[in-house]
């Protein structure tokens, strides 16, 4: 079978996505006979991604003192020793090859819908077409968002990071941490904020966690979360294990941050705004633990395609400011939005599709699982004097959220138009959420916003444009994405943003 041959071969991204995505769909496959709108089968890889990959990899065992960054930088950076145009070379490769996959898994499985079969042989040129890499504006120093893990470093310090995962953990018991100074991505005041918070774990009486996964007793200092916006302010988020701490204790803590990063050395970083959160999880939620305002402003503020948004400590938005507004626009382009158009917007976050999609639609819905999220964009609605067209819904599940669109189908009927804009990265789809998308016939184009190529997110593409099976007795017509459009949000690294254009067929 030709897709053994092909989905053997890891794709070149973190999750090796392609590879499980390929676990899961090929006992699904079948020996159909080929046609001329199946894709070419004797396509090769344009590059060895095992051997791309092992070349990147730097063990705990490799790093000293003199090499730490350079190893880092290895990890978290893997292009930066290619030129750019070198990198969107690579970059278009991987998002060319991830999708020729997926169409191929969609064309050769029993499943696989007639109208789709019948779309594609009627096409000029492949299926799931990858335009042209949109390469970003700024390629260093671009990140407006960073989270630093707090460790010990290969000198045995306290060290704020990120970590190198040990391979022979008899010689290294502990997760190695190594500063990101270095890193062409992160901005200076960043940089600046990392250096002096550094310096104040050394000096601090309370020890630092060991990794991530594993919490032992009496390890205190966790990670912190810098955000900062074009005009360079600076909010960070201190997160803490309190341990048997008592709240006098705690305090304490928070003291002790706001004599050096207000009153100390650390007040040239000039931060606009402190929060600090205890957790004894490996992440809380703002519902389960507040992000406490120690110092300073509870907000910062962010202009995207000229509106403005506010931004709190569990906001999500890109990294790369400028290559979020190239994605923004390209996003509301593909949804052909008008005055007769219903938004659904999946994965709200702070609500930039909603805002700059309610001037034209008829009605938009917000959604997102996170109560911080909906209220932020309920602001910034009022901060852009939306009209009164946004429905803003906080949905915590995937059964809500199905509820959620089955209301809006029989709300809205099949005589509107609904364009559903999908955030992979804030909201993974199941398999219940496609079908829904499915059933509501009215939904005639999803517009699939994805900075990723895992399991799930690949299996979407699949279900949307499958045939009905048992249980989805329920589905209509399939979408299959016709084209895709990468963008360069991340340089330096692997990684490419893609909006993906689904229409129903």
């Amino acid at each position: 079978m030709f897709l053994a041959k092909f989905f053997t071969q890891r794709s070149l991204t973190p999750s090796y996505g392609i590879l499980n995505v390929s676990r899961t769909l090929q006992h699904k496959t079948s020996t159909r006979k080929s046609t001329e709108a199946h894709p070419p089968l004797n396509l090769k890889p344009k590059f060895d991604p095992i051997q791309f990959e092992n070349s990147l990899k730097p063990y705990a065992e490799q790093v000293t003192v003199e090499n730490q960054y350079e190893k880092l930088s290895n990890l978290i950076l893997p292009l930066s020793n290619h030129s750019y145009e070198e990198q969107l070379k690579i970059k278009y490769d991987i998002v060319e090859q991830s999708f020729d996959q997926i169409g191929r898994a969609i064309l050769w499985d029993k499943r696989v819908d007639n109208q789709v079969l019948k779309y594609v042989e009627f096409q000029e040129g492949p299926f799931c077409h990858v335009e042209p890499i949109i390469p970003s504006l700024n390629i260093e120093q671009y990140r407006c968002k960073d989270e630093l893990s707090c460790g010990y470093g290969v000198d045995g310090q306290k060290t704020l990071g990120f970590y190198i995962n040990p391979k022979n953990s008899k010689n290294f018991p502990n997760t190695l941490c190594v500063s990101p100074i270095h890193l062409k991505s992160m901005k200076s005041k960043h940089i600046l904020a990392v250096k002096h918070f550094d310096q104040f774990l050394k000096q601090h009486a309370l020890p630092v966690c060991e990794n991530t996964s594993v919490l032992k007793k009496d390890q205190y200092w966790r990670s912190i979360i810098l955000r900062s916006n074009e005009q360079n302010d600076l909010m960070m988020t201190v997160v803490v294990h309190p341990q048997s701490l008592s709240k006098n204790e705690i305090d304490q803590v928070k003291k002790d941050l706001l004599n050096y990063f207000i009153d100390g050395s650390g007040r040239e970083c000039e931060i606009n705004s402190i929060y600090f959160q205890a957790c004894a999880n490996n992440r809380c939620a703002s519902e389960e633990n507040p992000f406490e305002l120690i110092y300073g402003d509870e907000f910062i503020y962010e202009i995207y395609n000229e509106k403005k948004f506010r931004i709190s400590p569990e906001s999500f938005v890109q990294a790369n400011k400028k290559a979020a507004e190239l994605i923004y626009e390209l996003t509301l382009k593909h949804a052909q939005i008008d005055e007769n158009t219903i938004v659904l917007d999946i994965g709200s976050g702070i609500g930039v599709h909603s805002v700059m999609a309610s001037t034209s639609a008829k009605k938009v819905y917000a959604i997102d699982p996170l109560a911080l999220c909906i209220e932020d964009g309920k602001f910034n609605a009022k901060l852009n004097n939306c009209r009164d067209n946004i429905e803003w819904i906080c949905g915590f599940s995937e059964i809500h959220l199905h509820r959620i669109l089955k209301k809006l189908g029989d709300l809205h009927g099949n005589h509107s138009r609904i364009v559903a804009i999908v955030n992979s990265s804030r909201y993974s789809l199941s398999n219940r959420i496609t079908t829904v998308l499915r059933s509501i016939s009215a939904i005639q184009r999803i517009v699939y916003v994805s900075c990723k190529s895992d399991e799930q997110t690949m299996h979407n593409f699949y279900e949307l444009a499958a045939a009905e099976r048992s249980k989805l007795k329920k589905a209509t017509s399939p979408f299959i994405p016709t084209s895709v459009y990468p963008i360069d949000l991340l340089p330096h690294t692997i990684h490419a943003e893609v909006v993906v254009n689904c229409v129903r067929v």
